[in-house]
């Protein structure tokens, strides 16, 4: 299932693959005024490759942080608990924007 999933980390302001397309038109309607202050991730994946929109973040460590804020919530709601640990000794320091 996850065979593809981590083989090609690519980075782009424009999709550039069919399931990054798909990514995008999934968050077209965010576009809207109305929709301003809603941010979102998207993630699909088939049986090659995955793609990912990050939608209405200024920084994408902030879609990150919230990504892990809501594993933790899918994770309690199963009856489990999952703890992320920080690594003080990486370059990029604790919030990864140094």
């Amino acid at each position: 299932m996850w065979e593809g999933m981590a083989s090609l980390t690519q980075t782009s302001d424009k999709p550039f693959d069919r399931l990054t397309r798909l990514c995008a038109d999934i968050t077209k309607p965010l576009d809207e005024p109305e929709n301003e202050d809603v941010k979102g991730i998207v993630f699909l994946h088939d049986a090659e490759k995955s793609g990912i929109q990050i939608h209405g973040y200024e920084e994408q460590m902030d879609a990150v942080i919230d990504l892990f804020i809501y594993m933790q919530h899918i994770f309690e709601s199963l009856g489990k608990r999952l703890e992320l640990i920080a690594i003080p000794e990486s370059p990029e320091g604790l919030d990864g924007r140094s």
